[in-house]
């Protein structure tokens, strides 16, 4: 037998990953991408720059890693159809990323990054179009096509995309977020769901 343990290896390379990814979204909540020198993270995370590259491949793959959609995976399933633009306003404005912080301080950090600026789209786009098309197509009122459902879904996707980044450039923070932008975003949404 190896004198290295194995599931210690991987355990460790865990917390080492956890470790980056905490102080990654420490430094993004302050500070943009281009303002956040990859050093600095490292010396946070008690790690090395190049073990963060080797780990993320670069800060914007770390910044990448951060934005997770996945809260938001069998919630329109689940979900009334009179409910779908509240639930969905309700996630975009309120989600938390994968280091469990708000969203809106990692989409501020992304905003000069065309490249994560497309993940962002691209992810909540996975997390949540196919899901949505399938909810328009069967339960939206009247005989809605496949590619009406499609273009919905895609409306839709767009909006919440759009209402993150913007609400995100003016720097709300989640205690500005109250529940009228919340219904105000929730209606516009499923205006769009229901008859767009």
């Amino acid at each position: 037998m190896s004198e290295f343990d194995n599931s210690t290896f991987r355990r460790n390379a865990q917390s080492t990953r956890e470790r980056i990814i905490k102080a990654a979204a420490a430094h993004f909540a302050r500070k943009p991408l281009n303002s956040v020198p990859l050093k600095e993270i490292a010396n946070d995370a008690g790690v090395s720059a190049p073990l963060i590259i080797k780990y993320f491949g670069s800060k914007e793959g770390l910044l990448t890693e951060l934005i997770d959609f996945s809260h938001f995976e069998g919630k329109i399933s689940q979900t009334p159809f009179n409910e779908i633009g509240r639930t969905m306003a309700q996630t975009v404005l309120l989600g938390r990323g994968l280091d469990g912080q708000s969203l809106l301080p990692l989409i501020v950090a992304s905003l000069d990054s065309k490249s994560i600026s497309e993940v962002v789209a691209q992810r909540f786009e996975e997390a949540a179009g196919e899901e949505l098309i399938e909810r328009i197509h069967k339960d939206a009122p009247g005989d809605v096509s496949s590619e009406t459902a499609r273009r919905r879904a895609q409306l839709s996707v767009s909006l919440c995309v759009g209402y993150l980044v913007l609400s995100a450039s003016q720097l709300i923070s989640d205690a500005e977020i109250n529940p009228v932008s919340v219904d105000m975003m929730g209606n516009a949404l499923q205006h769009i769901i229901e008859h767009a």
